[in-house]
């Protein structure tokens, strides 16, 4: 699951660094809305402008766990 995650947000969105350790603070507004749109897209959850804290966006792993909830739920 991650792998696929990591493969498409680095798809989306090059620029941005997806080993940090805070990656809220790496991304835009824009940024932010990509992950949400492919995540969203990809997965067929639901995920909103709640969904985009900097807890659920800290690192990959928590951007992983963000899914597997939102999957769990559906």
């Amino acid at each position: 699951m991650k792998e696929k995650i990591l493969t498409l947000l680095e798809d989306a969105l090059p620029t941005v660094d997806w080993s940090s350790d805070f990656l809220f603070s790496a991304m835009d507004s824009l940024a932010v809305t990509t992950v949400l749109a492919v995540l969203s897209e990809e997965f067929k959850i639901s995920l909103d402008s709640e969904d985009a804290t900097p807890k659920n966006f800290m690192t990959i792993d928590s951007i992983v766990s963000l899914v597997e909830t939102k999957l769990k739920e559906k």
